[in-house]
């Protein structure tokens, strides 16, 4: 019996896991360095504000962060379904609908003041809340295409695109920010700003995407199918939309609790904290993002084995980098408040015992991290939605509202008291979702899938060697006897297979490391399905030669066969024939 093996799936992994590490790393990284120019620079007053203003920043980017990470899920799983126009569809709908709520965005800045003292409640920070906000308003159309396409690249077989984009525009987001900030009286609005044209500037990054043969979606004009695109991206990324306004309403309530409960001297240690998180996001969030840009996609072709070695890998290198950050955080916990501007006094002294405390909270948030993108990637958006609503609002208020309301007098042991909070509210998201998960999913394990293989599925593994495709067809016909197949489909479908791998093996290259095949019985056909990767090369656009050859492997596949499809889905060679078993008669009416 030939093995479906882990060797496609790795590699895949590795070669997106850089790109996404990157991504993932330069996105968080400005946002930090940001706080820490802001810090250093102006004090901790303003970097006390631009925490505040952010809860604008994430309201204005809601819509667009939102159809970009569910429209690019969706998108994904219709390319491994090969529904192109489809993908198509939901790709320029989103990009529409991200413009013109970025506009709308824009058009509120003038009300900038009134955000800001509903955010403040007068307090001396207003004016640089205001500032902060006001640009960023304005900035608003440019944040919601750029969003569209950092998370489209990574899906569309171009995550080095998408990374490389990244980088640049914090580039020169991080120098303009030094620049403005130490050279200029613009104040916080100069951290908005330098964002903005960081952004903006770097969009030259995405012209090779715009040219590459190897992309699939295109925009398109959705018509009718608006509508129905629409609701595919916004019901893909509804635990997305949860999360943004659950992690608004967190935020905001969580300010305001410690301007008035607590003291701004509380406030400065929280934002260290939240960038901690960031930090922990930047280290850790690429590996997860794997999971919305190659898991989707193998979900969408019914690849569950490769779903479930992706997912176990990207666990457990996870966690490898969690704990060594932890580690050297415990032991430079000093060091860590020092980079923020926090250097010496109480607050020093209140920063690091509360850095200390807020640590131990890392191990469950990633693993809800985890379990949320994880579960929206294979269609289980309310369990992801339970996990967003649970982590980041229903279980961390009102412990944080209790525990610091019976804590002992003092800002430093009520900070404390918040700081345990949030460390319960993630462990008891992922007992609620264990509990939840066991209960309505019995006998199932963590990542909730369909067996590997079953009576209707063949799923194997061959090296790229020509003596290892005479033992394909053997398998298929033992395969097609137990499933009790017409045996002249099964041979069809036999010979087929064998073609498709001599083909790879002749002009895929020295790239090639593994052929994965699959076959599956459904009611009405035989569908295989090839994957390799190897160089570019579409089976259904080929011709023959026929001066140079007779009758070529792919000519006998399309003449046997009733169907071959081919998408270069990933970076992979896919192609799909499908066989009838419907009897001819029945065919012909």
């Amino acid at each position: 019996m030939l093995k479906r093996n882990e060797k496609l799936i790795r590699t895949k992994l590795w070669q997106y896991l850089l790109p996404s590490v990157l991504l993932t790393a330069a996105l968080q990284i400005g946002n930090v360095v940001d706080t820490i120019l802001v810090g250093n620079i102006l004090g901790t007053d303003a970097m006390s504000a631009v925490q505040i203003g952010m809860t604008v920043d994430n309201i204005m980017e809601l819509p667009g962060y939102v159809l970009a990470v569910g429209g690019s899920i969706a998108a994904g799983m219709l390319l491994g379904r090969r529904e192109r126009e489809q993908a198509d569809c939901v790709f320029s709908t989103t990009f529409l609908i991200s413009v013109v709520c970025g506009v709308l965005f824009m058009l509120l800045s003038v009300f900038s003041p009134l955000f800001s003292r509903l955010l403040t409640g007068g307090d001396p920070l207003t004016d640089d809340v205001t500032a902060f906000v006001r640009v960023t308003l304005l900035g608003a159309p440019v944040f919601g295409i750029i969003l569209q396409f950092i998370n489209y690249v990574s899906v569309d077989n171009h995550p080095g695109i998408a990374s490389a984009y990244v980088i640049v525009s914090n580039v020169i987001n991080l120098t303009l920010d030094y620049l403005l900030l130490a050279f200029t009286p613009l104040g916080t609005a100069a951290a908005a700003l330098s964002t903005i044209l960081g952004y903006a500037i770097a969009t030259v990054v995405l012209i090779p995407y715009f040219r590459s043969p190897k992309r699939m979606l295109h925009f398109t004009a959705p018509k009718k199918a608006l509508s129905m695109s629409f609701k595919l991206a916004l019901g893909t990324g509804l635990p997305t939309l949860l999360y943004m306004i659950f992690d608004t309403v967190r935020g905001l309530v969580l300010n305001m609790m410690i301007m008035r409960a607590i003291g701004s001297d509380a406030m400065a240690v929280f934002t260290v904290c939240d960038n901690i998180l960031l930090i922990v996001e930047m280290l850790v969030g690429g590996i997860v993002g794997t999971l919305s840009s190659i898991g989707v996609v193998i979900y969408g072709e019914k690849d569950y084995y490769g779903v479930r070695v992706l997912a176990k890998n990207v666990l457990y290198y996870s966690y490898a980098v969690l704990v060594v950050f932890m580690v050297l955080l415990a032991v430079f916990t000093r060091q860590a408040a020092g980079i923020f501007g926090i250097t010496d006094g109480p607050l020093l002294g209140m920063t690091v015992s509360s850095l200390r405390i807020f640590l131990f909270s890392l191990p469950f948030y990633l693993f809800n991290s985890f379990i949320m993108s994880y579960y929206q990637s294979t269609e289980k958006e309310k369990l992801s939605s339970l996990v967003t609503s649970l982590r980041n609002c229903v279980a961390v208020l009102p412990l944080a509202f209790l525990l610091v309301l019976l804590s002992g007098p003092g800002e430093e042991a009520r900070l404390h008291a918040l700081m345990i909070a949030l460390i319960l509210g993630d462990a008891v998201t992922v007992l609620a979702v264990t509990i939840l998960r066991r209960c309505r999913y019995r006998g199932k394990d963590l990542f909730l899938l369909p067996a590997a293989r079953d009576e209707t599925a063949l799923d194997i593994s061959i090296s790229p060697a020509i003596e290892e495709t005479s033992r394909v067809p053997r398998e298929i016909i033992a395969f097609g006897r137990r499933c009790g197949i017409d045996p002249e489909k099964v041979n069809l479908i036999a010979v087929a297979a064998e073609e498709m791998a001599v083909n790879i093996i002749r002009y895929g290259g020295r790239r090639v490391h593994s052929i994965d095949i699959n076959l599956s019985v459904t009611p009405d056909s035989l569908i295989l399905r090839t994957r390799d990767n190897g160089i570019p090369f579409d089976p259904t656009h080929y011709t023959v030669d026929s001066e140079a050859f007779e009758i070529h492997g792919i000519e006998l596949v399309k003449r046997i066969t009733d169907d071959i499809q081919y998408m270069r889905v990933l970076d992979l060679n896919n192609t799909t024939v499908e066989i009838s078993l419907k009897p001819q008669e029945a065919e012909h009416g």
